[in-house]
């Protein structure tokens, strides 16, 4: 039914919840599949999970092979009192390619090849000598000549970040963040799941408030009835015939209120499912009416092996201990070594070129070694001051939520044995106070009550059938909040989060 038609709703018990969605029941389970599904908050935190490792994929790029291409081409035309020495005229181009790497232990590698080419006209030039003969001179270099060059180097930090020692602590630290992140948001879905099943179950609340505001509006016409009766035969006075007038036309006023909470309880929960409003919400609800065993000490202990907000405190302090780390080492001095090595050829083709260079024929190496070190670095003493006070800080969040989670888990235990004490004391006062008021109307017949007392017995019945279904839910809702607080949700019901999370590449 749409919002505008109310669903009639039976409650029955059984130690699993479900309820009917277009005439189908669906479990916990199911319902949490759905809200996963369908839900546009939680379609939306999939892709804030899908995302949470996005530093840590950044950071990666500094590990990634790089291909540098350069390739240029000129042309020279010199004097005429240059032409021995550079020619008159000089066509050149060259290319180079390279690939470097850098690895998460600190070390950077590089190769590559360069090739020159270059082809001069030269100017001839004559010059006598003193036996009255002349020579002629051509020029002083190689008319034209392949020149490449194969160079290979690979450098090492050996102090500060010795072995990418900051870099591997960098990248812990973000993929820490990154499941920081993933299981913060994933404890936010959970947290959506159990308010979208608490919707449908103030559907059924509403639902059940309509019933009794129709209940009580047939029952006040039905004494209105018999108190207009006696007072023709004189048994109840006029005064008594108006009041009840006015207790119908409230009646009717509480019926149309009621009226139009459900429609919006009704609308929310489709809205929140993205359900169209013509999907029939209808049949049974099922709910738990039986007190389940719960172990305190197994409860905390999952509790501290699942909860986020414990888990992330405790992630929390790793991270301000390894950043600790990092400000620490980049107190050290930067000592870097790096060894160069190349071949160089020249020959007028291709062939002869490459076959020298490649056999090193006229080889070239150079070994360095840097050192820096700055002797007052007031950021670097800076940065370790406030890493171990954030550290201090995390170990102070650790403690706090050991004591948070056992007093949640704590809580949520008392809560459940609390309403489920209440609903069953509810159940009591149901029984008693329909028994009470059937009692009282047959009397009613007989004018020996009032009807203000008889106003107050119907208003106690309808009254105490409303709080046994609520505090009936409240125990449900008391249920799930233990799951909750545990972070057991999806384990409980066999749900798969990470099928609802987007794959990246």
């Amino acid at each position: 039914s749409g919002p505008g038609t109310r669903a009639s709703f039976n409650v029955e018990l059984s130690n699993n919840a479900a309820f009917s969605l277009a005439g189908k029941k669906v479990t916990l389970g199911d319902a949490i599949r759905l809200v996963l599904e369908q839900n546009r908050d939680t379609l939306s935190g999939a892709y804030d999970v899908a995302m949470t490792d996005s530093m840590s994929r950044k950071f990666q790029a500094k590990y990634s092979p790089y291909l540098n291409l350069e390739s240029s081409v000129r042309q020279d035309k010199y004097p005429e009192a240059m032409g021995t020495l550079y020619g008159t005229e000089k066509d050149s181009w060259n290319i180079s390619a390279s690939i470097a790497k850098m690895f998460s232990s600190g070390t950077t590698v590089a190769a590559g090849v360069k090739h020159d080419y270059a082809k001069t006209t030269y100017q001839a030039t004559t010059i006598p000598t003193n036996n009255g003969d002349s020579i002629t001179l051509s020029g002083f270099g190689a008319p034209e000549y392949h020149q490449p060059v194969m160079f290979a180097s690979i450098k090492q930090e050996l102090l500060k970040n010795a072995f990418g020692y900051n870099d591997r602590r960098q990248v812990e630290i973000l993929r820490n963040q990154g499941t920081i992140q993933r299981e913060t948001i994933i404890n936010y879905l959970a947290g959506l799941v159990v308010q979208v099943v608490v919707d449908y179950w103030t559907v059924v609340v509403n639902s059940s408030a309509l019933e009794n505001a129709e209940l009580q509006l047939r029952e006040t016409m039905r004494v209105r009835n018999i108190i207009a009766q006696n007072v023709r035969i004189g048994l109840a006075e006029r005064f008594d015939l108006n009041y009840y007038n006015s207790l119908v036309a409230s009646s009717e006023a509480r019926k149309v209120q009621a009226q139009q909470q459900y429609r919006d309880s009704l609308r929310n929960l489709l809205q929140t499912l993205n359900l169209d409003d013509n999907i029939r919400i209808d049949g049974t609800a099922v709910l738990s009416g039986s007190l389940p065993e719960v172990n305190r000490e197994l409860a905390l202990k999952i509790a501290y092996a699942k909860r986020a907000d414990y888990l992330n405190a405790r992630l929390a302090m790793k991270n301000a201990q390894l950043s600790l780390d990092m400000y620490e080492n980049q107190g050290m001095p930067s000592m870097t070594a790096e060894l160069n090595v190349s071949s160089l050829a020249q020959q007028q083709t291709y062939g002869e070129a490459y076959s020298d260079a490649a056999s090193a024929t006229y080889p070239s190496w150079e070994a360095k070694v840097t050192f820096t070190y700055p002797l007052d670095d007031q950021e670097q003493k800076t940065n370790v001051r406030d890493a171990g006070f954030r550290l201090k800080q995390a170990k102070l969040q650790f403690d706090k939520y050991q004591r948070v989670v056992r007093d949640d888990v704590t809580t949520k235990i008392e809560h459940i044995d609390t309403y489920y004490r209440i609903y069953n004391k509810a159940k009591e006062i149901t029984q008693q106070s329909e028994t009470y008021y059937r009692r009282l109307l047959g009397n009613l017949r007989r004018g020996r009550f009032t009807a203000a007392v008889v106003k107050n017995g119907l208003d106690a019945m309808v009254e105490s059938r409303q709080r046994e279904l609520e505090a009936l839910i409240q125990f449900n809702v008391s249920l799930l909040k233990l799951d909750l607080a545990k972070n057991e949700l999806f384990d409980k019901y066999g749900v798969d989060v990470n099928k609802y999370i987007p794959a990246g590449k």
